[in-house]
């Protein structure tokens, strides 16, 4: 069963697939169940010195309250003893990739006065405007990490269909848990690894198209595109709005950025949330914030944050594409180079031989997590040749 979160297929397109997914039950981890970014350095210390399993099974079993930075991430990743417990940090860091950043990383400096945000907005609706005819046609690699958080019987189900509908016949199962995911609230939560892929995306004509897979074989969790471009136009269609907010500074990788908050309410919602093409989308109230450089209007991060209805079949669907200076043909273009989506949806994966009766076992969780870490990298110019065969060569 597969289920789409998209926002509409119109020039303001970004389009998030996903399938149903979930976790095991397991002992917790011997550490608190949530930490800061300052607290998790000091535990990874420790596991440095632990097999990489052990190491997964913690870190699987905490949660940030605070959002890490790229160079908190990279330098963790270095200290971890192997691929299993930097799969379960990079769940964790992705998880806490919505949140705000530990205080002493906000940027100082008093807020701009009215005048000061006027112009910025100016100059970054300005360089939304600019940006998608500026960009040549190229071709860029998406690698995706997918993660599942819910329970054995859900996982075993999903895989059960995947295996039964799906064109690949492997024998085994595509996924593995890292560990007992305590922190999620659920009662008989684990976190999963649940595959990993690449794909070759050509940009033409202002137009984005997957043109393959691989390393990976196809998707068994959740894709995204619309990271070029359709994203940003979320900022420009609130340009004359009451509903973008200053925020504060933060530090970025080039320096100081300016955040806004904004929001968008259900009656004015593009943020689509489709579930299967037999099923109409919904359009939920949505909000977020955007990182940009007050000079240049140039945007750094944008989220998209679904709002919770009660009437709705999930609870959350949230979008990060963070950009950062690439060069393309020998010059530099601020482009995607990560994105992280989650879902947290209502799954109706049941066992139909569960035993009834007084005696018999609770159903499965009903809500699972699905967590996509996405990279974009080797960037280059698309170019097609041609020549001119003459009848002799054609022979």
């Amino acid at each position: 069963m597969s289920m789409t979160f998209p926002i509409p297929k119109t020039a303001a397109a970004f389009i998030l697939l996903a399938m149903l997914a979930v976790p095991l039950e397991g002992a917790a981890p011997p550490h608190k169940a949530h930490v800061t970014t300052d607290e998790l350095d000091g535990l990874l210390g420790a596991w440095r010195h632990e097999n990489d399993k052990s190491a997964a099974r913690d870190l699987a079993g905490i949660g940030l309250i605070e959002r890490a930075d790229a160079a908190h991430v990279s330098r963790w990743m270095a200290e971890l003893p192997g691929i299993r417990s930097r799969d379960a940090l990079l769940a964790l860091a992705d998880a806490a990739a919505f949140l705000p950043l530990p205080a002493a990383e906000i940027a100082a400096g008093p807020a701009p006065d009215e005048a000061t945000r006027a112009e910025i907005l100016k100059r970054t609706m300005e360089y939304v405007e600019r940006m998608q005819p500026k960009l040549p046609d190229f071709l860029a690699q998406r690698s995706t990490t997918s993660f599942v958080i819910g329970s054995e019987e859900q996982m075993k189900a999903q895989d059960s269909m995947a295996r039964l509908y799906g064109a690949e016949r492997r024998k085994e199962p595509s996924y593995y848990a890292l560990g007992p995911a305590k922190a999620s609230g659920l009662a008989a939560g684990l976190l999963y690894w649940n595959g990993s892929f690449s794909q070759v995306v050509t940009y033409r004509g202002g137009l984005e198209v997957v043109e393959s897979s691989a390393g990976g074989g196809a998707p068994t969790g959740m894709t995204t595109t619309g990271e070029f471009g359709p994203i940003l136009s979320v900022i420009a269609e609130q340009a004359s709005s009451d509903k973008i907010a200053w925020d504060h500074w933060e530090q970025g990788a080039t320096g100081r950025l300016a955040v806004f908050r904004y929001s968008v309410p259900h009656e004015q919602s593009h943020f689509a949330v489709e579930f299967s093409a037999d099923h109409l989308p919904e359009f939920p109230a949505f909000h977020g914030e955007f990182a940009v450089d007050p000079e240049s209007g140039s945007v750094h991060r944008i989220t998209i944050l679904a709002s919770v209805r009660e009437a709705d079949s999930f609870r959350e669907s949230l979008v990060l594409v963070e950009f950062g200076p690439t060069e393309i043909g020998g010059a530099t273009y601020v482009v995607p180079v990560h994105g992280v989506a989650i879902a947290k949806t209502f799954s109706p994966l049941i066992d139909l031989d569960r035993p009834s009766g007084p005696d018999a076992q609770p159903p499965p969780i009903p809500f699972e997590t699905s967590i996509n870490d996405v990279a974009f990298t080797n960037y280059h110019v698309f170019q097609s040749k041609s020549r001119i065969v003459t009848g002799k060569e054609a022979q």
